[in-house]
């Protein structure tokens, strides 16, 4: 680290200890946690990353933000001119929002993260919880819907009905751009943080309108993925559910085109057929496990597929394993054909 920066630094780290420890921010919760991110057992994450940590703080999206750890950094050494401002940066939106700072040693940051390439900063914060729904509703001429929010059944009558009103009010409100129908990918049980990052990454650099995620079997929005997804999951709104079947036949009810990414499956439209339906009409595209792909009655609750072709002929003596895409590849192809 450059001596300015590291002075800057310095100055920073004793103005925050000078006051001790401060009052955690703590935003609006806007998720309640599905069963299969219950955070119990470990309620903090350690978010890691430089890229990671900023859209973590600038967002805003976790209840809580407790403590970021920094690096202690031997002035003689240094580090690129990029880290070291977004350090600072980092270091500057702490103090504004009286969330402790603490200079700490490699090891201390390792074990946190348990070895992940942490590049010196970590944040200690509530996990990043998906947000439970239902159904998409039907878009209007404008382009405008609705992702109306899962109901819990369970408990007395007046529970159900006081859940049932406030649901409804906190319906969330979605404006498709001008140029396109709205488009969203849901993702079927994909287990693997790094293609669930990937994926996450790829969403949100071609703007997709949401992400799905199944409540069960799926990766966990984990610190791995915000790392692997450059901050990204961070930054969007996530959805989850419990039963993606129910949603996807009660949205396609609503009008929605389900279209389920299957290279097996026949008929299934090429990557053109795929292009034209989405400019048409509002699209989700599913995506499988990266094992077993979309299982059964999720293909069930698909009206139309898309396959990805392949250069590799099928009078081929030999194909290896490469007779498919990786999901987080798949994704990128597909996403990119849907809207540009």
């Amino acid at each position: 680290m450059s001596t300015r920066i590291a002075k800057t630094f310095q100055l920073t780290a004793r103005s925050f200890s000078s006051v001790g420890y401060r009052k955690p921010y703590t935003g609006n919760i806007k998720s309640k946690p599905a069963s299969s991110y219950d955070a119990i057992s470990n309620p903090w994450d350690h978010v890691y990353g430089v890229s990671s940590v900023l859209s973590a703080l600038k967002a805003k999206k976790r209840q809580t933000l407790d403590t970021v750890y920094i690096q202690e950094t031997d002035e003689k050494k240094t580090t690129q001119k990029k880290d070291a401002s977004l350090i600072s940066e980092i270091l500057s939106i702490a103090k504004a929002n009286n969330i402790h700072a603490m200079a700490v040693d490699k090891g201390r940051l390792n074990n946190l993260t348990d070895n992940k390439p942490h590049q010196g900063v970590v944040l200690k914060a509530s996990p990043r919880n998906p947000i439970e729904i239902s159904v998409l509703s039907a878009p209007n001429e404008s382009g405008s819907y609705a992702a109306l929010p899962r109901i819990n059944k369970r408990g007395s009558e007046q529970d159900r009905e006081k859940n049932s009103s406030t649901s409804a009010l906190a319906s969330m409100k979605f404006k498709a751009p001008t140029s396109r129908k709205p488009f969203w990918i849901a993702l079927d049980e994909v287990q693997d943080p790094q293609n669930l990052g990937s994926i996450m990454r790829t969403a949100y650099f071609f703007g997709v309108d949401g992400v799905l995620l199944c409540s069960k079997n799926s990766a966990p929005l984990s610190p791995a993925v915000s790392k692997v997804s450059s901050g990204a999951v961070e930054i969007m709104d996530i959805y989850s559910t419990p039963n993606l079947v129910k949603l996807l036949k009660e949205s396609h009810a609503n009008g929605w085109e389900i279209i389920g990414a299957a290279g097996d499956a026949s008929p299934s439209m090429n990557l053109s057929q795929f292009r034209e339906n989405t400019s048409q009409k509002p699209v989700i595209l599913v995506l499988g496990n990266e094992g077993t792909g979309l299982r059964t009655n999720v293909k069930n609750g698909c009206n139309a597929f898309v396959s990805i072709p392949s250069a590799i002929g099928e009078d081929a003596s030999f194909n290896g394993s490469v007779d498919s895409l990786n999901v987080g590849v798949a994704a990128g192809v597909l996403i990119s054909t849907a809207l540009f």
